[in-house]
């Protein structure tokens, strides 16, 4: 893992940043509230249900308040080793960050100007290759009817006929565009020092995100450590491998709009760690979510080690 970088920062400014870890939306505009009815559409919105108390409670007292937690230094995984642990179909671009902290760590997201710029930059290199293939195509199509009126001229001297077939251009496809429109995976992940330690947080955190996420109860390595932490919720996912050293809760949203929307919550020595997986594009099921599970946890593991 890299250095944390220093910068000053302000009590609003971390409550504001728990708040985005915690509702572990924000960084996408997505969220969940029940199942998608016929209303809904588009990509997923964000439904909030803030609760300050319950992130101040959680605030670090910042004992060197110079430094800051910063997701991306941290996590330190390229966005092809991201995809690669998670099978998201999302850009291999560089992450981009949230928040005057930096706590926020995006790969893909929906909507993102990354893949979109990806995707126009993938369009246009085709059409330059095309435009090449046909240039080619072209001068070789001229060096051949040179060649053949060339050879017309020689076979009327001599009283011969000679027959030239000229290959025509191979049509091409109209340029597109990316569609602005398409939403891609995303993954995020979040990093804080809690007040009162990561444990104590990680207990909290079923109340902290509200009835719109179905989350487990403490699993892991040292479950019994966490005190005070609800059971798991009806609709909770089930355990998936890899299991991971260290405390942690699964969670599953409905996003509106549909898709999968799933997250893991883990403690990591001193700090709370969230992990979000979105994949608008793929149909709500269990095994779907506990693919993408087994994904972030995944990521869990490479930030345990």
């Amino acid at each position: 893992m890299r250095s944390q970088r220093p910068r000053a920062a302000t009590g609003g400014r971390l409550i504001r940043a728990v708040g985005m870890l915690t509702a572990a939306a924000a960084f996408s505009g997505c969220s969940s509230l029940g199942f998608s009815g016929a209303a809904d559409s588009g990509p997923p919105r964000l439904s909030p249900n803030p609760q300050p108390e319950i992130a101040a409670s959680m605030l670090d007292g910042r004992p060197a308040p110079a430094m800051r937690l910063n997701a991306c230094e941290l996590l330190d995984l390229t966005p092809a080793r991201v995809i690669a642990l998670t099978g998201a179909d999302m850009p291999d671009v560089e992450p981009t960050g949230s928040g005057d902290l930096g706590l926020l760590c995006t790969y893909g997201g929906p909507g993102s100007p990354e893949r979109y710029e990806a995707e126009r930059e993938e369009a246009e290199r085709e059409k330059a290759e095309r435009e090449e293939a046909e240039r080619e195509e072209a001068e070789r199509e001229e060096a051949e009817r040179v060649e053949a009126a060339s050879g017309d001229t020689e076979a009327g001297a001599t009283g011969t006929t000679a027959t030239s077939t000229t290959t025509a251009a191979t049509p091409t496809t109209a340029d597109t565009d990316p569609d602005p429109d398409y939403v891609p995976d995303s993954v995020a992940v979040g990093v804080v020092k809690p007040l009162g330690g990561s444990r104590a947080a990680l207990a909290g955190q079923s109340a902290l995100l509200g009835a719109r996420y179905a989350c487990s109860g403490i699993r892991g390595e040292g479950a019994s450590s966490v005190e005070g932490a609800a059971a798991g919720a009806p609709g909770a996912p089930a355990p998936v491998r890899p299991d991971l050293g260290s405390p942690y809760i699964d969670c599953v949203a409905a996003p509106t709009g549909g898709g999968v929307e799933v997250h893991t919550i883990l403690v990591a020595d001193s700090d709370l760690w969230h992990l979000t997986l979105i994949r608008p594009g793929t149909p709500r099921s269990p095994e779907a979510e506990a693919r993408a599970l087994a994904g972030l946890h995944r990521i869990a593991n490479q930030i345990l080690d």
